[in-house]
């Protein structure tokens, strides 16, 4: 798992909203990550092959 600042998080999501996958201007914003480090992330959240591992954990 990526750990992420709630910051990054947050800036992430609003971001994503704007702009949708476009990870290199995403990583742009946020000092140190890369745009691959970016995109990891989001699929870790939002991939379906996590979400299952996601339910699991909070069971």
């Amino acid at each position: 798992m990526i750990n992420m600042t709630e910051q990054e998080e947050d800036l992430i999501y609003r971001m994503y909203k704007l702009v949708g996958d476009r990870w290199a201007l995403i990583a742009g914003r946020i000092p140190g990550r890369k745009a691959e480090e970016i995109e990891r992330f989001w699929i870790m959240r939002h991939g379906e092959c996590y979400a299952d591992k996601r339910r699991e954990r909070k069971s």
